[in-house]
């Protein structure tokens, strides 16, 4: 009997698992996709609950619980993981079908219920293989700093521009922050500038940036006033010999000057010609040279007495 719903407790697949299991699952079997708090509060019978109870709180598990219990809607569940907990036992209880991700979770709940059926959690599916294109852009730093006005401009550069062109982004997370809905907001309007040509590679180890900072034909950073001294993304990038599109003001560094060793997104009207970028990018492994870690550790070592 096919689901009538894939009920999930996580909906990010960038940050769960089992979130991404649950999306591709729901498409395979064209059933839509509800949240475990939309399935409490209004039931659909014949769903599947495609949960690992462990990461869905106590609170919550409370309330599933009490539901179970007194609820007559038929469901199926499909478990995530096995701890034995007391809302695990209610669930296996109440439940039509019972189906396991695992042959060890199957074992261990077929005292209880029999008729456990075990299966598996498939990878994800290939993706397509990306089409080569006459240029890729890269952006990469904090999450909760990407900004979507800088790129609306560079789109309408871009689209007068008769080069395919990919954007790379990359993320990662700074303490106390999270992959919140804002940001996948601001991704959704990014790769609407980019007609779709966007891939999100999430984060990056330093080796694996530095490859593709190699392999960029630019890099693109915005920031809310203007790039400065501080802006690591930016420096990294020219100290790989890599272009950088970023956005100028009285208050940026002066060896950071608009076609010469970056280009200001203010003044670009059409997008550089592959051997602009190419030259800005050689100016700007120079520009950046001696802003190094050497050189600050030099400028803190400070030998004269006070």
């Amino acid at each position: 009997m096919k689901p009538t719903a894939i009920v999930t407790f996580h909906t990010n697949p960038y940050t769960c698992g089992v979130a991404r299991f649950n999306i591709a699952l729901a498409e395979s079997l064209d059933v839509p996709l509800v949240t475990l708090s939309d399935f409490l509060s209004k039931p659909i019978s014949g769903a599947l609950l495609s949960i690992k109870c462990e990461e869905i709180g106590e609170e919550n598990s409370g309330k599933l619980s009490r539901f179970l219990v007194t609820s007559s809607e038929k469901f199926d569940v499909y478990l995530h993981g096995w701890d034995n907990s007391d809302a695990e036992e209610i669930v296996i209880t109440q439940a039509a079908r019972i189906f396991t991700a695992t042959m060890e979770m199957a074992d261990a709940i077929r005292n209880s219920r029999n008729d456990v059926q075990s299966t598996f959690a498939p990878g994800a599916n290939p993706s397509p293989v990306m089409k080569q294109v006459d240029c890729t852009l890269l952006t990469f730093g904090m999450a909760h700093k990407i900004r979507s006005d800088g790129y609306q401009k560079l789109g309408e550069i871009l689209t007068a521009d008769e080069r395919s062109v990919q954007l790379e982004i990359s993320t990662a997370l700074h303490d106390g922050t999270s992959f919140s809905e804002d940001f996948f907001s601001v991704g959704s309007e990014i790769s609407e500038v980019f007609n779709g040509n966007v891939s999100f590679l999430g984060f990056l180890a330093d080796d694996e940036v530095s490859r593709r900072l190699r392999a960029a034909d630019a890099l693109v950073a915005f920031f809310p006033s203007g790039v400065r001294e501080n802006n690591t993304t930016v420096l990294s990038a020219m100290a790989h010999g890599c272009a950088v599109i970023t956005n100028l003001d009285s208050l940026s560094p002066s060896w950071m000057k608009h076609n010469d060793s970056v280009f200001d997104i203010s003044q670009l009207n059409t997008f550089p010609t592959n051997a602009e970028l190419t030259r800005v990018g050689i100016a700007a492994r120079a520009a950046v040279n001696p802003y190094s870690f050497e050189s600050l550790a030099t400028l803190l070592t400070d030998t004269t007495e006070q």
